[in-house]
């Protein structure tokens, strides 16, 4: 009798094998479009991943069958129906069919964040004009995911129960004590796979650092499935409560007053202080050759100009993504948790952003972005910030020049803006906002072939965003705002690495990105390695303003020689303090590492058993400012106080 009550459980436990083929297969093919993004591994290492995977591959399978699993163990004298078969089958595809959507969409994304998907990367979703150049140009992805689809309807159709016509199929006679307590049973194992096992905590993506040598490989162990059914469940961050207020408000603080450490040269005239800040679309600092001496690299023009000003070389981007770096800039909140604000569940805290505060030195501010209007929810976000006015797709108004995908091109929109500017009064602030160096990878007719390709698609675009900044600065020079303007150039973040160089695939080195301050009377000059982050440059904005009332940020201005130089992000589950001499890896649990960063820029000599001391006072610094951050988030805390 057992052998029948146990008929469709052995239906759905093919049915599931059929899911953990199809995902151990996903994992082999993640790694082979990435691999020169991970360290070498040999047989024996990569079979270890593939085996710890499995763990997560359950996981995502029972929490995304979870309908699918109930239909098959709730007893019913329906089960055996073709039309309840039929539901069954249209379940498993349609919800297996989006997991399979998000892995295969990591195959070709994974360079971009260098981290699976989550609510990071779902937060610019938004953009959907771009889907058709994406099923153009990744037209391969879509064919392995059809064959993968004909392979899993091949196993399906092997597990269908078969119905002869004539011939009326007689139903499993149900037991129902015993199928309860099967169903039971079934519910039992499927609770303990979703959290990964018996132990006291579920598995998430964390917990795959600990079962690899190298941390990389924890993005290999997970799934993207797994990534972003965590991501969506631990939307809320959690306050943590790791020191007294009394000792928080001693070791960090997020608000300022009366803050003044710019001081202007002795002759300076009484002309209008405007300032623009130019944001570079993926700007990597390996693409620089100003950067890298040693091999040519895509950028003359930005070569050039860097030699004219003071440049950052020592700087870091607080994300990975434009939602997450023009955010920092714009507001200077960094990213502490895996969503960006502007998309996460405290997108509508009350914030000042650096509009808000210039108004009060008279300032009106302004944002360029050529992207379609409403891209990412910048229009939206810029008002918040006190921004006088926002300027797209839609106020340039001529799509001769829109490049097909995202916007108008980099050339004609940042002529039109050196253009635009001269129309508003000074003192200004304007924000401007490049989009051509980006995927697609698309030039204008006109200048295929002009600028020079190398490993990686985006280099070629790249030259083409470059030659783009000179005609702007071109233009910028007839203007009568030029010479009484203070230039800021920073990437919103970096670009896909280029394969063959290690640093760029870890945190420091996936973050590490450049800052230069020109001003054409050649005030600033030079070179330092202070360290600097995105949420730096509001707080200098406003110091090189004048502005001495109350403001947020999580930063310092660039003037300010007595701060304590610190940059921090979140990214791939991790948090990182960096300091003049240190990076310090922290989990939210326990540091991780602790690197000598400058000596070792690949992260392979772990100090964080020889320096104690060190460990310990950057975890308390690191743990304060997420305390800080995360307070601030939960109780709507943004404002200055």
């Amino acid at each position: 009798m057992l052998q029948h009550q146990l008929f469709h459980t052995k239906i759905l436990l093919k049915r599931l094998g059929i899911l953990l083929i199809v995902y151990a297969l996903c994992r082999i093919l993640f790694y082979l479009f990435n691999r020169t993004l991970f360290p070498e591994m040999g047989l024996a290492e990569f079979l270890g991943v593939m085996f710890h995977g499995i763990r997560y591959d359950i996981a995502s399978i029972l929490v995304v069958n979870v309908l699918f699993i109930l239909l098959h163990i709730i007893p019913n004298p329906f089960r055996e129906t073709i039309y309840y078969q039929r539901t069954l089958k249209i379940l498993f595809y349609v919800f297996n069919g989006i997991a399979l959507m998000f892995e295969s969409g990591d195959f070709i994304y994974f360079p971009y964040g260098l981290q699976r998907t989550s609510m990071h990367e779902l937060g610019l979703t938004n953009d959907t004009s771009i889907l058709p150049q994406v099923l153009k140009d990744f037209w391969y992805i879509f064919i392995i995911v059809t064959i993968i689809i004909i392979g899993i309807e091949y196993l399906y159709r092997k597990t269908e129960i078969q119905y002869k016509k004539h011939i009326k199929i007689k139903p499993v006679q149900i037991h129902y004590p015993v199928q309860l307590a099967i169903m039971c049973l079934l519910v039992v194992a499927s609770l303990i796979g979703a959290r990964g096992g018996v132990g006291p905590d579920p598995i998430s993506p964390q917990s795959a650092a600990n079962m690899v040598n190298d941390e990389r490989l924890s993005e290999l162990v997970i799934n993207t499935p797994f990534s972003v059914l965590y991501a969506v469940s631990h939307r809320k961050v959690e306050e943590p409560n790791f020191f007294n207020d009394s000792d928080l408000k001693n070791m960090y603080s997020m608000y300022h007053e009366n803050v003044q450490f710019y001081k202007p040269p002795d002759q300076q005239n009484d002309a209008p202080k405007n300032i623009c800040v130019i944001v570079l679309e993926s700007f990597s600092k390996e693409y620089i050759g100003y950067f890298n001496p040693k091999r040519k690299g895509y950028t003359p023009f930005l070569d050039s100009l860097l030699q004219q000003g003071l440049c950052f070389t020592n700087a870091y981007s607080n994300g990975k993504s434009s939602n997450q770096g023009i955010i920092a800039i714009t507001s200077g909140v960094p990213v502490l948790m895996p969503e960006p604000l502007i998309s996460s569940v405290y997108g509508v805290n009350d914030i000042d952003g650096v509009g808000s505060y210039l108004k009060e030195k008279g300032y009106k501010s302004y944002f360029f972005h050529g992207a379609n209007n409403g891209s990412m929810g910048f229009d939206f976000f810029m008002e918040r910030c006190g921004m006088s006015g926002y300027f797209g797709r839609n106020e340039y108004d001529n799509d001769a020049d829109f490049d097909g995908n995202w916007g108008i091109f980099d050339e004609p929109f940042l002529k039109w803006t050196a253009n635009t500017m001269t129309n508003f009064q000074q003192p200004f602030f304007t924000e401007i906002f490049t989009i051509s160096s980006h995927h697609p990878f698309t030039v204008p007719k006109e200048y295929k072939g002009k600028f020079k390709k190398g490993p990686i698609p985006m280099l070629e675009v790249v030259g083409y965003a470059d030659y783009a900044l000179e005609q702007f600065f071109i233009e910028a020079k007839k203007q009568p705002w030029f010479n009484n303007t203070l230039f800021i150039l920073v990437p919103d973040h970096p670009g896909p690495p280029i394969p063959g160089d290690a640093f760029y695939q870890n945190q420091v080195g996936a973050h590490s990105s450049w800052m230069l301050l020109y001003k054409p009377d050649g005030e600033f000059t030079g070179t330092t390695d202070m360290v600097v982050q995105h949420s730096d440059i509001l707080p200098t904005v406003l110091d090189y303003a004048g502005y001495k009332g109350k403001y947020m940020a999580f930063g310092n201005s660039i003037f300010d020689t007595t701060a304590h130089r610190l940059a921090f992000n979140y990214h791939s589950n991790d948090f990182m303090l960096l300091d003049d001499y240190y990076v310090l890896q922290y989990n939210g649990i326990k540091t991780e590492g602790l690197f000598a960063y400058k000596q070792d820029s690949l992260l392979q000599n772990n100090l964080s058993e020889t320096l104690p001391d060190i460990k310990d006072k950057m975890e308390d610094k690191l743990k304060a400012i997420i305390q800080v951050h995360h307070h601030a988030m939960i109780h709507n805390k943004l404002l200055p106080q």
